[in-house]
């Protein structure tokens, strides 16, 4: 298995994730919703700046480099 195939698979597995808990959440409202943890998170400054790093390295990696991950 190719280091392409593993990562998308990795984020096939994210998404899939990410849906199951929407649905689930949607049917008993008494659950954690996906909302309720970035809120928490991002109460402080320092987690957000992370985030923001993370998202620009992530950014830059996938699609200013052309990595190749998405042709």
């Amino acid at each position: 298995m190719t280091a392409r195939a593993v990562t998308l698979l990795g984020f096939g597995l994210l998404a899939v994730a990410i849906i199951g808990w929407s649905v689930v959440t949607a049917r008993r409202p008494s659950s954690i919703t996906l909302a309720q943890p970035m809120e928490r998170a991002t109460t402080s400054r320092v987690v957000r700046l992370l985030f923001v790093l993370v998202w620009a390295w992530v950014g830059w990696h996938l699609f200013a480099r052309g990595s190749g991950a998405f042709e």
